[in-house]
């Protein structure tokens, strides 16, 4: 089945770097990244293979919801018209004005963003003997999507340090039997059994962050709810909602002493709700290159299994007249 990947307009995980003083660099489809080269050429925007000092950016976000791009020695990216070619418009360093040339729209798809300029065209990776960018695309297409990176060369450290979570007093649980086993003892003398039962099983839990921050860099914590332990994540991609895939194992054993002529029931019992929102707050750590530390606080909303009291219930059920019954005649 064809898989159509959604193009929305908005930032997109560019949002994780709008005034960052980190900056931000774009890869383009074929995995070069920009760079602006000092100086007025045609074509002053040119992919390398590796991030340098000129693959830097800042990304300011207007009251229109649009955004200019200043590159590394504080110059705005502009579409520029080349005269030569009316079809062709290369991007240029320029002073900041209020002209529409130096404001863009942003699009996303998945984790890469697109930037359409005033002139209606999407700007695109062109190839001129070098891999430059221009406005040239009325559609866009894989060429035309760039996937944000963090633009420094040494990029920050981000460490989750712990999760404070909201009140859960108003969770409600429900009993729910995991597995069960019996055993019967038909003789006159009582004998020991021990009973092993596990509880195994795979959870899907969501996590929705209220801001992206974490610039690419990934960074995750287990904490605690309940008897569960889950895992805050947050992703390279700058997912604002991150999917965790959660292992529960617990095993219980317990040692009963099984009178004469008594079948024993065993039940693996937990108190269970598939379903929790939780408020969080994340306290973050943040290194910077230049070594000076920030510690962070970050919101959100975790929902996933919470669950407490795993035990083993033991019941004992005397055997009937007619089951004894049924053991004489055999015997």
């Amino acid at each position: 089945m064809l898989h159509l990947q959604r193009v929305s307009k908005g930032l997109g995980q560019l949002e994780a770097y709008i005034d960052a003083e980190e900056g931000v660099a774009f890869q383009m489809d074929n995995n070069l990244i920009l760079a602006s080269l000092a100086g007025q050429f045609t074509w002053a925007i040119q992919g390398v293979v590796e991030k340098m000092e000129s693959s830097k950016f800042w990304v300011t976000r207007l009251p229109s919801g649009k955004v200019m791009l200043k590159n590394w020695i504080g110059m705005y990216l502009a579409v520029m018209d080349a005269g030569e070619d009316p079809k062709t418009f290369p991007i240029q360093p320029v002073q900041y004005s209020e002209d529409a040339s130096l404001k863009f729209d942003v699009f996303y798809k998945d984790n890469r963003i697109a930037f359409r300029a005033y002139n209606g065209l999407f700007l695109a990776r062109v190839r001129r003997g070098f891999h430059t960018v221009e406005a040239t695309k009325l559609v866009a297409d894989d060429s035309c999507y760039f996937r944000p990176l963090i633009g420094d060369l040494f990029p920050s450290n981000f460490e989750i340090l712990r999760v404070i979570t909201g009140d859960l007093s108003h969770v409600k649980y429900r009993r729910h039997i995991l597995d069960k086993q019996v055993y019967i003892n038909r003789g006159e003398v009582p004998e020991e059994h021990t009973f092993h039962m596990t509880w195994e099983t795979s959870v899907t839990d969501t996590v929705f962050w209220n801001r992206l921050w974490g610039l690419g860099l990934v960074s995750s914590c287990a904490f605690t709810v309940e008897e569960a332990t889950p895992l805050l994540l947050y992703t390279k991609n700058n997912d604002r909602t991150v999917l965790v895939q959660r292992y529960i194992y617990r095993k219980l054993t317990r040692e009963v002493l099984v009178p004469p002529h008594t079948k024993v029931l065993a039940q693996l019992v937990v108190d269970r709700n598939r379903c929790v929102t939780v408020l969080f707050t994340a306290a973050i750590r943040k290194v910077k290159s230049n070594g000076d530390v920030v510690v962070m606080h970050e919101r959100g909303v975790w929902k996933g299994c919470v669950y407490h009291d795993v035990r083993l219930e033991i019941k004992k059920h005397r055997l009937t007249e007619h089951r004894l019954g049924q053991k004489c005649q055999l015997m």
